[in-house]
């Protein structure tokens, strides 16, 4: 599915204010390198024919050599010490897909939920969702007869344009369509607030591809991300 280009110029202009760079930095194609020596994270957004490196200097420096179509996990891997990299694709919505599998689903906003539902998940999930992360919102977690949650859907907006939707479902309650019934809730609460929803999806993890799809989400671009420990 392709997305519209007023969709992604908002994006665009979204992810300008993430990286701290002027609101038409991205207007100007080819690679926007941006150092913060704060940051514990190495950074490079592809999109059409952007690339924005983002990071501590000594990161950003290491990749400096590197063409844009060699920006990817691997080899940003092999220049920053080996450390973990994650690729993912990300994809925006501009319409209200109803893909919930669930009908009148019991719903908290509690976020004592989430957390009493993250506990039965494994860690690096949980992590990876970042749905505990300060900053997460529009929290919506379904719960079953007995009021155990059993999956939840967040998330934090970028920019004050783009609402960056994640989801969870416990290990034994997932292909049941919990995830796709969270996520249309939260996609459509973000869309009626006026934001753009963004859904990230590792490469490989084609169940959360083809769960954007049904969302009504088309691919837009890829963030690859290393996180990079201080120097010693």
């Amino acid at each position: 599915m392709r997305v519209d280009p007023h969709l992604s110029s908002i994006a665009e202009l979204a992810w300008c204010r993430e990286f701290g760079l002027e609101y038409d930095a991205l207007a100007s194609r080819g690679r926007i390198t941006t150092v913060d020596d704060a940051s514990p994270t190495l950074r490079v957004l592809t999109a059409g024919d952007i690339t924005v490196v983002a990071g501590p200097e000594r990161a950003v420096a290491a990749i400096d050599g590197y063409p844009d179509d060699e920006l990817d996990d691997a080899h940003l891997r092999a220049a920053t010490g080996g450390y973990p990299a994650r690729t993912e694709i990300l994809g925006l919505c501009s319409d209200w897909v109803d893909a919930a599998r669930v009908r009148d689903p019991l719903i908290s906003h509690d976020p004592t939920d989430l957390a009493e539902m993250t506990r039965r998940c494994p860690p690096d999930d949980v992590a990876e969702s970042e749905l505990q992360t300060p900053g997460t919102e529009r929290l919506f977690v379904l719960l079953d007869d007995d009021h155990r949650a059993l999956a939840a859907a967040g998330c934090r907006e970028i920019g004050t344009l783009v609402a960056d939707v994640r989801a969870l479902t416990t290990p034994d309650h997932r292909r049941l369509g919990l995830a796709a019934t969270v996520a249309t809730l939260c996609t459509h609460d973000a869309l009626d607030a006026g934001l753009i929803p963004l859904w990230r999806a590792r490469r490989d993890d084609f169940a959360a591809r083809g769960l954007a799809a049904v969302l009504g989400y088309g691919d837009w671009g890829i963030l690859t991300t290393v996180r990079v420990p201080p120097p010693r």
